[in-house]
C-alpha cells in the first residue's frame, strides 16, 4: 500500500456514509491481510458493498478475516457464512451462545475495528449496518449519528494489529475445538474431525508466529489504542475519562449513546463544572430501550443541577461514543454504562490532537445547535425523606440494570 494513501495520521469520519467509502477504498488497496471486527451486521446495500470489497480482496490473494460477535450477529450467521465462506473469506463468531447460568458467556465482542496490511486502521462505533436502518425500528428517515477514525499513526496501528491477531487465533481455535472430544470418540467421525483440527491449526499458526514490527523512534505517543477487557485492561478507558476530566481546564464535550455512569464519573463531571470548566453532555433523545433511558434521565438530573449542560439528540438515533476534552479526544466503541464497562471487549482511540479535536467539537456543536434540546434544571423541591427514597430507588435500579443488561437479548442486540 503506498505511503501517500493518506497525508494526515488520523481522519475523522461521521456515519457509514463517510466511513464505508473510505473503508472500501482501503480494502481495494490491500495487498496482504485484512482483519475486521464488528458487533452487528445487517443485510443492506451499504453493508453488501463492504462485503463485496472483502470478496474482491480475497480473489486478489489477500488473506481476509472477519470476526463478528456471536450474539449481536446471531440472526445473520447463515447468510454471512453462505456469502463469504464460498469465497474463502475466513469468518468466525465470538462466543455464539449466552447462558444465564454461565457468566463466562456474558462477555461480548463490542469492538468495531479494521486493520489493513499493518498500515491503515479504522476504529469507532460504527457497525456493519447502514445509517438509515435500525434493528429495532426498521427504516429511518434521518441517519444515525456515529463516528469512526481512519488512522495511520504507527502506535495505534501496531496496537490494533496485536490485539486483532491475538483475538482471531484464540476465537478460531476455541471454535474449532468446541465439542471435538465427543466427535473424536466416535469412530466414523474421527478422521474427519482430525482433518478439520489440522486445518484449523494450520490457519492459526501464522497468528501465533506473528510479532509486531518495531515502532519507529519518531512514532507519536500522542495517539494510542485503549482497550477494555476483564484482565489487563479492565478500567483503561474509564480511567482515561476520569483523568482527562480531572485535568480539564476549559471544555468537556461528551456524546454517548448509553450514558449510565458510576457515581465516581458523575462526581468528576460535577467537580469540573464547579471549577469553571464548560461541561456539555449529548445523550439519547429518542430512546430505543426504556430502562437505559430511565436510568439516564434519573442520573442526569443531578448533573444539570450542578451546572452541566445536558442535551438530548432528537433528529434520529444517537450511537456515538466520543468525547472532546480540551485538545484531547476519544472515538470508539465504549459506552459509559455497565454493559461496556463490565462485560464487553471494547476499543477506543485516544489522541492529543488540537486539529482533530477542533473538528470533532465543531461537528458535535453543530448537532447541539440544530438537532438537540437542552434539559433544564428541575425546580421542584424534594423533602429529605423523598430525596433519600429517590437515592435508594436509584441505587437498586442501577444494580438491577447491571444484571439485566447482561441477560437481555434486546439490550445486547442494539449496541
Amino acid at each position: 500500500m503506498p505511503d501517500a494513501v493518506m497525508q494526515a495520521p488520523m481522519r475523522l469520519l461521521q456515519g457509514a456514509t463517510e466511513y464505508f467509502p473510505e473503508l472500501i477504498a482501503a480494502i481495494g488497496r490491500a495487498r496482504r491481510t485484512i482483519y475486521l471486527e464488528s458487533y452487528l451486521i445487517h443485510d443492506d446495500p451499504p453493508t453488501r458493498e463492504v462485503l463485496q470489497a472483502l470478496i474482491n480482496a480475497r480473489r486478489r490473494g489477500v488473506a481476509v478475516y472477519l470476526l463478528l460477535d456471536g450474539f449481536g450477529a446471531s440472526t445473520e450467521m447463515e447468510w454471512v457464512r453462505g456469502l463469504l465462506l464460498s469465497s474463502d473469506v475466513q469468518v468466525e463468531f465470538y462466543r455464539p451462545r449466552v447462558k444465564w447460568r454461565a457468566p463466562n458467556t456474558w462477555r461480548r465482542l463490542h469492538r468495531k475495528l479494521v486493520m489493513i496490511d499493518e498500515q491503515v486502521g479504522f476504529v469507532g462505533g460504527i457497525n456493519l449496518i447502514g445509517d438509515y436502518f435500525d434493528l429495532a425500528h426498521g427504516q429511518l428517515t434521518r441517519p444515525r449519528l456515529d463516528f469512526a477514525v481512519m488512522v495511520t499513526a504507527i502506535r495505534p496501528v501496531i496496537g490494533m494489529s496485536r490485539v486483532m491477531r491475538r483475538t482471531w487465533w484464540r476465537v478460531s481455535l476455541r471454535n474449532a475445538f468446541r465439542g471435538s472430544l465427543g466427535r473424536l470418540l466416535t469412530a466414523e467421525r474421527r478422521q474427519m474431525e482430525l482433518t478439520m483440527l489440522r486445518e484449523a491449526w494450520r490457519r492459526t499458526r501464522r497468528h501465533l508466529r506473528w510479532r509486531a514490527p518495531p515502532a519507529r523512534r519518531q512514532a507519536s505517543r500522542r495517539a494510542r489504542l485503549l482497550l477494555r477487557d476483564n484482565f489487563r485492561h479492565r478500567r483503561d478507558i474509564e480511567r482515561w475519562y476520569l483523568l482527562s476530566i480531572a485535568d480539564a481546564r476549559e471544555d468537556i464535550l461528551i456524546a454517548n449513546a448509553y450514558f449510565v455512569p458510576t457515581l465516581r464519573f458523575r462526581q468528576a463531571l460535577m467537580r469540573a463544572a464547579g471549577r469553571g470548566v464548560r461541561v456539555r453532555l449529548l445523550i439519547q433523545g429518542q430512546s430505543d430501550q426504556w430502562w437505559t433511558h430511565w436510568a439516564t434521565q434519573a442520573l442526569v438530573g443531578e448533573l444539570v443541577s450542578s451546572g452541566v449542560e445536558v442535551y438530548e439528540y432528537t433528529e434520529s438515533f444517537l450511537h456515538a461514543k466520543v468525547a472532546v476534552i480540551d485538545d484531547a479526544l476519544t472515538v470508539g466503541s465504549s459506552n459509559i454504562d455497565p454493559f461496556s464497562l463490565a462485560f464487553s471487549l471494547e476499543a477506543n482511540l485516544m489522541a492529543e490532537d488540537a486539529g482533530l479535536a477542533a473538528e470533532l467539537r465543531g461537528r458535535l456543536e453543530h448537532v447541539l445547535a440544530s438537532a438537540s434540546r437542552r434539559l433544564l434544571p428541575v425546580t421542584r423541591h424534594r423533602g429529605p425523606i423523598r430525596a433519600l427514597g429517590r437515592v435508594m430507588l436509584l441505587t437498586i435500579a442501577l444494580m438491577a440494570l447491571r444484571v439485566f443488561i447482561a441477560f437481555s437479548r434486546s439490550a445486547l442486540r442494539i449496541r
